[in-house]
C-alpha cells in the first residue's frame, strides 16, 4: 500500500481522534493587535471553533464512505491498524459491542445491525511481513485463499499446506469471516503451524465483525481486498464452495475480484482431494485457469454403433464438476447406423444435472453427403476442416477414436498438463515445440509393427525423480508421433498444421511430376496423420506420452470393432467385405500404399483409472509434471535422443524436405525465415 492508503508506522493503529490539536499555539504579531482584547478573544474563540468543525467534518467524511461503499469503485479505505503484531493486535482493538449497543442476554448471538466505520486492526502487519514477495509487481508468484468460516478453512487448510509444499508460489491464506476467534487458534485447532505449512497468514477481519450488519461485512471484504491487491497484487483468489461459503463474502469477493482483474477458482463442495493437483501448478498456470477452452472431435465410422455409444457414454459419465466442460463435434457417415441415429437423438450435452441446468447445447453434428470415396489427401482435408481455433493461443482440440473409451478423470488430466505447459510462466519457451498431449500410450511404433519400448525414469535428462522415486519405472515422454486415438492438440500448432496441408497441397498440385513419397504412418491410421508426421519432423515438434501403468490408463482403445479408414477401403459397393483393404491405383497420391494388408492393430486393453482415485495418486511423481527439457525425448522411429540433437535433426530434415517436396532451390549460405504458425517457409511457389 502506498502512503497515501497505508500511513506510516507511527500512525498505525492510532484512530483519528488520538490527533488533537496542540495545547499551546503561539500566536504572530498581528498587524491589527491594537483590536480591544475583548474583540480580538471573540475572533480567537470562533477560529477555534470553526477548526473544530472543520475537524470534524473531515473526520467524519470516511464514515459516509464506508456506510456508502460502493465495491465497484476504485478507491479504497486506509487501514487503520496498529504496528505490532500478533496478539498485540487484538489487544488495541476496541472489545465489546459498538458504542449504542450492549452485550445480548443469555447468550443470544448479537444483532447483525452495526454500519460504522470499517478499520483493519490485524491485516497491515502481515502485509508487511510479505514485502519480500514482490507483491508490487503486477505478475508475481503470489497465490491467494480466502476463506469466510471455520468449515471452509478445515476444508481448505489441507490444500493451502500442499500448495505451500510444493514451493512453486507464495501462498497467503486470508481469514474474511465473522468469527471473533484469533487466527493463531484457528490454526492450532486445525493442526496448523507456520513451520509444516510455511504460508502467509492473513487477519482480513475488521473491528466489529461479529456485530456488523451484511452490507458492511461486504464492503469489508471488498475493501480488504483491495488492500491486499495493492500489496500482493494476488495471481489468483482461490475459495471453497460458494454454497459451503457466507453470502456476504462469496458477493463482496466476486465483486471486488472483478474489479481487479482477479480471477476466481472455486472448489467443488467435498472435492478438495479431487482438485488437490492445482498445488502443482505455478501462478501463472493458476491465473489463466478459466482460459482454456477444448472442442473434442469424433469421426463415426458407417455401419458401426458400439464403439461411438461406448465412447460418447464415457465422455458423459467423466468428472467434470468444477470445470468448464468441452464442446463436441461427432462427424457422421452420409449412412448413419440406426443405433448411433437414435443415442444422438437423446443424447444431451452438457448433462443437465450440471450446475447450470438451463445451459445450451454444445454438441454439433456434421453429416457427409457425398458416398463417393475419399482419395489420401481429401480425406486429410475434410478432416481438418471440421475444426479450427476460434483462438490459437486458447483453443484446443481433443481428438477422440471411436474406439476410445476414457476414464472419469481424463479431463481433469486435459486441464492439468494444458495450465502446466502451456500457460505457466516458468515453462512458456520450453513448450514451443510440443504439440500436444496423447491420453493413450501405443504399444508400436507408427509402422504398427515394431514394438516401441517407453523410457525408463533413469532416462530422465535429471536425477531428481531417480533419487525420490526409485520404485517408479517409467516416466512421461516426447515423442515425435502423432496420434489419432486420443490425443489434445494445441491451437496454435492445429492452426500451423492447416497451413501446412493448404501448402503441400498445392504443391504437390503444382508439380506434374512429383512422386509418392514412401508411407511410414500404419495403414490402420487415418492418412492426415501422414501430413502431421511431416510437420513434425520439419519443425522438431512433440507430443508429450504418458508413463507406462501397470494396470490403470486414462483411455483403453478396444479393437474388437475395428475399421480401417475410409480411404484405405475397397470402394466398390458390391464387394461383401466393404472393409477390405484396397491399395491405392492412383498415381496421384502423396504417399505410396502396400499391396498387403497392413497387420490388426493389438495393443492390450487396459482397465480405465476410476473416479474414486484421484488424479494426483493415479499419476506417477506424486502427481508432479516434470519439466519439458527433463524429459526423454523419441524420434518418429523410437530412436532416443537427447533433446537438443532434436533441434539438429529437425533442422536437417526440413532443408531436405524444401528440396524434395517444397521445390526450393536454397543457394549455400542461406536459410529461409521461420514465421510462427506459417509454413510458407518449407516451399517455394515462385513469389519468393
Amino acid at each position: 500500500l502506498s502512503r497515501k492508503i497505508m500511513p506510516g508506522d507511527e500512525e498505525l493503529g492510532k484512530k483519528d481522534d488520538d490527533h488533537k490539536p496542540g495545547a499551546t499555539v503561539r500566536l504572530p504579531n498581528w498587524p491589527f493587535s491594537g483590536i480591544p482584547l475583548r474583540w480580538r478573544r471573540r475572533r480567537i474563540i470562533l477560529a477555534i471553533v470553526g477548526l473544530y468543525l472543520m475537524y470534524l467534518f473531515i473526520h467524519n467524511i470516511p464514515d459516509l464512505g464506508e456506510l456508502n461503499f460502493n465495491t465497484n469503485g476504485p478507491h479504497a479505505r486506509p487501514i487503520v491498524t496498529p504496528q505490532n503484531d500478533g496478539y498485540q493486535a487484538y489487544d488495541e482493538e476496541p472489545t465489546g459491542p459498538p458504542k449504542g449497543f450492549s452485550v445480548p442476554k443469555n447468550g443470544s448471538p448479537p444483532p447483525r445491525t452495526f454500519n460504522g466505520q470499517i478499520r483493519y486492526y490485524r491485516l497491515a502487519a502481515s502485509l508487511h511481513k510479505a514485502s519480500n514477495t514482490q507483491g508490487y509487481r503486477p505478475t508475481n508468484r503470489n497465490v491467494l485463499f480466502a476463506i469466510s468460516n471455520l468449515k471452509s478453512a478445515s476444508t481448505l487448510l489441507p490444500m493451502i499446506c500442499e500448495t505451500a509444499k510444493w514451493s512453486r508460489n507464495h501462498v497467503h491464506a486470508a481469514f474474511f469471516g465473522r468469527e471473533d476467534i484469533p487466527l493463531a487458534d484457528i490454526l492450532e485447532i486445525n493442526g496448523i503451524n507456520e513451520e509444516s505449512c510455511p504460508a502467509f497468514w492473513h487477519d482480513a477481519r475488521p473491528d466489529y465483525m461479529e456485530w456488523s450488519s451484511e452490507q458492511r461485512s461486504e464492503s469489508s471484504v471488498g475493501a480488504a481486498m483491495t488492500h491486499i491487491q495493492s500489496y500482493l497484487h494476488p495471481q489468483v483468489a482461490i475459495m471453497d464452495d460458494s454454497l459451503s461459503e457466507d453470502p456476504f463474502f462469496v458477493r463482496g469477493l466476486r465483486t471486488r475480484a472483478k474489479a481487479l482483474d482477479i480471477p476466481i477458482i472455486e472448489i467443488p463442495k467435498d472435492r478438495v482431494e479431487n482438485f488437490m493437483w492445482i498445488t502443482r501448478l505455478d501462478s501463472g498456470s493458476l491465473r489463466n485457469w478459466h482460459h482454456p477452452e477444448v472442442d473434442i472431435l469424433i469421426q463415426a465410422p458407417p455401419d458401426s454403433s458400439g464403439g461411438i455409444v461406448r465412447l460418447l457414454k464415457s465422455i458423459k459419465e467423466a468428472d467434470y464438476v468444477g470445470l468448464k466442460p468441452p464442446r463436441l463435434t461427432i462427424e457422421l457417415p452420409a449412412d448413419i447406423d440406426g443405433g448411433v441415429k437414435h443415442y444422438l437423438e437423446n443424447f444431451a450435452w452438457p448433462p443437465a444435472s450440471m450446475e447450470n441446468p438451463l445451459a445450451t447445447s454444445q454438441v454439433t453434428l456434421r453429416r457427409r453427403i457425398s458416398r463417393q470415396h475419399a482419395r489420401q489427401e481429401d480425406s486429410a482435408i475434410r478432416f481438418l476442416e471440421l475444426f479450427f481455433p476460434t483462438n490459437t493461443a486458447n483453443s484446443h482440440v481433443l481428438l477422440l477414436s471411436p474406439q476410445a473409451q476414457l476414464s472419469p478423470l481424463y479431463f481433469h488430466y486435459i486441464k492439468y498438463v494444458l495450465l502446466e505447459h502451456k500457460y505457466s510462466q516458468f515453462e512458456e519457451t520450453d513448450a514451443d515445440n510440443l504439440m500436444g498431449v496423447s491420453l493413450e500410450l501405443p504399444s508400436v511404433l507408427l509402422d504398427g509393427r515394431t514394438k516401441l519400448t517407453p523410457p525408463e525414469t533413469s532416462d530422465m535428462a535429471t536425477l531428481r525423480y531417480k533419487r525420490m522415486f526409485p520404485e517408479t519405472p517409467s516416466a512421461p515422454f516426447l515423442w515425435q508421433a502423432p496420434n489419432s486415438h486420443a490425443a489434445l492438440y494445441f491451437g496454435d500448432k492445429w492452426a500451423e498444421l492447416h497451413s501446412f496441408l493448404s501448402n503441400r497441397v498445392t504443391k504437390q498440385h503444382q508439380s506434374s511430376k512429383s512422386a509418392a513419397r514412401p508411407k511410414l504412418v500404419s495403414k490402420t491410421l487415418p492418412s492426415w496423420t501422414e501430413y502431421m508426421l511431416e510437420l513434425m519432423r520439419a519443425r522438431g515438434y512433440s507430443l508429450l506420452y504418458p508413463a507406462m501403468a501397470a494396470s490403470e490408463t486414462f483411455v483403453t482403445i478396444h479393437h474388437e470393432l475395428y475399421h480401417l479408414p475410409e480411404e484405405y477401403r475397397s470402394p466398390s459397393k458390391g464387394d461383401e467385405d466393404n472393409d477390405a483393404y484396397a491399395p491405392s491405383t492412383d498415381l496421384n497420391e502423396p504417399f505410396l500404399v502396400a499391396d498387403t494388408p497392413p497387420p490388426l492393430p493389438k495393443n492390450p486393453e487396459s482397465t480405465v483409472i476410476p473416479l474414486s482415485r484421484p488424479l494426483h495418486r493415479a499419476m506417477p511423481f506424486e502427481g508432479d509434471l516434470p519439466e519439458i527439457p527433463h524429459l526423454p525425448y523419441l524420434l518418429y522411429n523410437g530412436k532416443m535422443v537427447p533433446p537438443a540433437n532434436a533441434t539438429i535433426v529437425a533442422r536437417d530434415y526440413a532443408n531436405r524436405f524444401r528440396e524434395t517436396v517444397g521445390g526450393c532451390k536454397i543457394p549455400e549460405g542461406k536459410h529461409r525465415v521461420i514465421e510462427p504458425g506459417n509454413t510458407k517457409d518449407l516451399f517455394c511457389f515462385g513469389d519468393e
